[in-house]
């Protein structure tokens, strides 16, 4: 999956650099090569000095790769050499700055593997077993991490500035029983909570009528669920319903019931408190019965083929990490922990995911996957270190001009994209990346361009990023971001509280895709504690080893 919102902003982002090759810029006197006298002094300098830059041009291409040097600074370095201020060839040198194209992703497509060199009938994969809630539940407790509990909710929330910048690194600096929000085992969902969410949703740019617009969200949501607990992507198998833009997937009820779940968690609103309860216990109940269990681990994209399948499984293991990390609830560990094991047990050797268990990956679906480890292990399930250092790996091979800008996949590396980069730096920034000026880049990249009106898929990352990054960056996408998606909501009929469809991709999903995306980007302020924030936030941990519930 994968034009500012503003027109005052209208500053274009930075973009790959290419040359239009231009001849005689080094002309050769081939009658001098033939001739039997010495050359004159002054044309053998001129040999040697084409040799030399010829030489340097290789050196500057060498270095160029090895230390992935931006391209325009190779560029210009090369072409300082090979043309001189007195040669008027230089002037036929154009560059052409081009936005690289995105490859467009059809989810309503069957599988076609034509790109790769390995098909789902090469692989020896596990026929799925189907599972319930009570055979999950009853799962051997022996595979999974025991004794640790997830941390205990705290609504004391305290707003302290320091004067750490981003990128200085992220220290962990204690006062009595507060800690910085970055530290691994804090409550990263704590910010849901109702003074939390409250103190939050003043202090990170969030208004009235903001909260106002997830409220109507969170009841079209509602009144589109079905009366087995799931919602589809195709929205008109509710009988009741009469809204345009619907989904073309109608055969994933997983992937639409699990980002329709991720907009009421990212609310506060959970099957023990809050206004949906029970809403939200029908979903998860629904997508506890709907896992496969496979040889190593539970898959959540049931028997869908083709580019669903990852993004399934990875949406509902944000889910139901989030549900757990929030509740305590013990029914739901066994889950996660199965479907943490399926991503270890599939990953690529590049260290990605794609269509199919093994395919090498794409950061679309990648960065999916990251979110579900991350939110697995904010909840306290047990990741195996080695499945980061995998996507570490993935990330260094899709990225280019030293950090700030990725591409699709690793072939494409030198053609980024805007969704993507923004993919990529969120993954960074959960990857505890050490900025090395590669972060401060990208940020200024995506701020640069701003908020996109038909692009929810890059609005949807790119808000995170800016959001953890903080200062001046963050206070002015939020404004345009936050004004534009509240003016787009629908008002009228049925469809109140929902979006028209704004994305390139959001055909394949509908209304109900675009409606949760709006929904998680409006609800940023207090969904995940910043993590680069330059003013910090700092809450203090109470009864830390509180008990997991048993039911």
């Amino acid at each position: 999956m994968s034009t500012p919102v503003n027109g005052s902003r209208s500053t274009t982002p930075t973009k790959a650099a290419r040359v239009t090759p231009v001849r005689g810029i080094l002309p050769v006197d081939e009658s001098s090569l033939l001739a039997d006298r010495p050359k004159p002094r002054h044309k053998l300098l001129h040999s040697i000095s084409v040799s030399a830059a010829f030489h340097a041009i290789i050196l500057f291409v060498l270095s160029w790769i090895y230390f992935d040097l931006p391209n325009h600074r190779v560029l210009e370095s090369i072409l300082s050499l090979v043309v001189s201020d007195k040669d008027p060839s230089g002037d036929n040198v154009v560059i052409d700055l081009r936005e690289p194209t995105e490859p467009t992703v059809d989810l309503a497509e069957a599988t076609i593997f034509k790109d790769s060199i390995v098909s789902p009938d090469d692989l020896d994969l596990p026929v799925p077993v189907a599972l319930n809630s009570e055979s999950i539940s009853n799962l051997d407790r022996g595979q999974f991490e025991k004794g640790v509990t997830p941390p205990a909710k705290s609504a004391n929330v305290k707003l302290a500035t320091t004067s750490k910048s981003a990128t200085s690194g992220k220290s962990a600096s204690k006062k009595g029983a507060t800690i910085e929000a970055e530290v691994q085992h804090l409550d990263h969902f704590v910010g849901r909570t109702a003074v939390a969410k409250a103190a939050l949703l003043k202090r990170m740019g969030g208004t009235d009528a903001s909260e106002a617009a997830v409220a109507r969200g969170l009841v079209w949501l509602k009144n589109h669920q079905l009366p087995d607990g799931s919602w589809n992507f195709y929205h008109l198998v509710n009988p009741r319903c009469d809204c345009t833009m619907p989904g073309r997937m109608d055969n994933n009820p997983n992937g639409a019931t699990a980002m329709a779940l991720l907009a009421f968690l990212g609310a506060g609103q959970t099957h023990e408190t809050g206004e949906y309860q029970s809403e939200v216990q029908q979903g998860l109940d629904y997508l506890l019965a709907n896992g496969l269990r496979a040889e190593k681990g539970i898959c959540f994209y049931g028997t869908l083929t083709g580019p669903p399948t990852y993004y399934t499984h990875g949406l509902v293991t944000i889910t139901l990490s989030e549900a757990f990390a929030m509740t305590g609830d013990a029914r739901l560990r066994p889950a996660i922990s199965g479907a943490i094991d399926y991503l270890a047990a599939t990953q690529d050797s590049g260290g990605g995911w794609r269509y199919f268990p093994g395919q090498p990956g794409d950061t679309s679906v990648v960065a999916w996957q990251l979110m579900a480890l991350k939110s697995a292990q904010f909840s306290r399930i047990t990741v195996p270190q080695k499945v980061f250092n995998g996507v570490d790996r993935f990330m260094r091979s899709v990225s280019s001009m030293r950090g700030s800008q990725y591409s699709y996949t690793p072939e494409r590396q030198l053609t980024p994209t805007l969704s993507m980069t923004a993919a990529g730096l969120l993954c960074r920034m959960y990857l505890d990346w050490n900025d090395n000026g590669g972060l401060r880049a990208g940020v200024r990249l995506l701020d640069e361009h701003g908020p996109e009106p038909e692009g929810m898929y890059y609005n949807y990352y790119a808000t995170q990023v800016m959001h953890h990054w903080g200062g001046p960056e963050w206070d002015r996408w939020n404004n345009v971001m936050r004004e534009h998606l509240i003016r787009t909501q629908i008002r009228d009929g049925h469809a109140t509280g929902s979006w028209d469809v704004a994305d390139r991709h959001g055909n394949i999903g509908g209304r109900l895709y675009m409606t949760t995306l709006a929904l998680l980007t409006l609800e940023v302020y207090y969904r995940h504690l910043p993590l680069y924030q330059k003013d910090r936030i700092e809450i203090p941990l109470l009864n830390q080893a509180a008990d997991v519930k048993s039911r």
